[in-house]
Parts: structure tokens; C-alpha cells; sequence
């Protein structure tokens, strides 16, 4: 057994590790909470930053959809031409994620998607999804579950006209 000390980073005698914060703010939103520290350095490979100005689009009604935003810091607020969209007057914020339904087809956004503050989100498109489920299955499917509770509540809240969190 070798004994020594990695000599080239002392700090990391001392448990500073450089992925130890991204972890942890992943660890933190939803979708990511039943991954390992191993699996969330994975899936972090698959994630896109964005940050988003206040005012600043991040996406219209009509486009198609590639994948979900992950809101880590900032407010989002959407604007909707559709009537139960439009009621709701929809507000994301950090840990929430939108445009869900687009991991699984390309259907046209329901909603124009605002910053309203400074705002970063994590961007993961519909063919590194496709991409982790037949590569670590075992990966895809912690995902894929979260991502199907929060659909599942979303569409529970849109059939009783609530104004948290449906679908966009």
C-alpha cells in the first residue's frame, strides 16, 4: 500500500476538491437529488450554462423544443398567447426546470420564456438525454423519474387551475 501524499496538489490532502461546490449546487435542485456524486459529475458533462440578462429571451412561443432549462440562479416568467397559460402568469426560479415535454418530441414551445433578473440555467437537450438513457441506464432513469414526478404534479396543478408550476 502506498502511503504517500499526491505532492502536485496538497490541497486535495485536505479535501478541497474543485467539483465539490458544482456538486453540491446540483445535488441541490430536484431532478439531480437521488444521483451520486459520481453520477452528477457524469451528468454535468451533458449540461449546457446559459445566463440570460434581465429582458433577455430564452425562448419563444412557437419554437421547437430541444430540451429543459434548469434554472440555477434568477427568475424566469413566462407569456403565453394560450388562455390557461396566459391565467397563470407563470414565475421560475432557482432549482425549478421548464419545458420538460420537449426531452421527449420536439412539440412547439406553448409559452415565450423571460428573464426578469439576471438568470442562469443549465440547458440539457433531448439527444444527451437520449444519449444518457441508452448509455447508463441507471443514470437516465433517476432522472427520467424525477423529471415524470414533476410532470405529474405539473399537470395535477393545471387540472385544478392552480397557478404554480404547470408544463410549459
Amino acid at each position: 500500500m502506498d502511503d504517500t501524499v499526491n505532492k502536485s496538489d496538497p490541497m486535495k490532502f485536505f479535501g478541497t476538491d474543485p467539483d465539490a461546490q458544482k456538486v453540491e449546487m446540483l445535488k441541490n435542485i430536484p431532478i439531480f437529488q437521488e444521483l451520486t456524486r459520481k453520477e452528477i459529475l457524469e451528468v454535468d458533462e451533458l449540461l449546457h450554462e446559459r445566463v440570460y440578462e434581465k429582458g433577455e429571451i430564452v425562448f419563444e412561443e412557437g419554437d421547437a423544443g430541444h430540451g429543459i432549462f434548469i434554472i440555477v440562479s434568477g427568475k424566469v416568467r413566462t407569456d403565453s398567447s394560450h388562455k390557461l397559460l396566459k391565467m397563470a402568469n407563470l414565475e421560475f426560479g432557482p432549482g425549478e426546470l421548464l419545458g420538460e415535454l420537449s426531452l421527449f418530441d420536439e412539440a412547439l414551445r406553448p409559452a415565450t420564456v423571460v428573464a426578469i433578473e439576471r438568470t442562469v440555467a443549465l440547458a440539457l437537450f433531448q439527444a444527451e438525454f437520449t444519449s444518457l438513457l441508452t448509455t447508463d441506464r441507471k443514470i437516465g432513469v433517476k432522472v427520467l423519474v424525477e423529471i415524470a414526478r414533476i410532470i405529474s404534479r405539473r399537470t395535477w396543478q393545471l387540472l385544478f387551475q392552480e397557478k404554480h408550476l404547470p408544463s410549459i
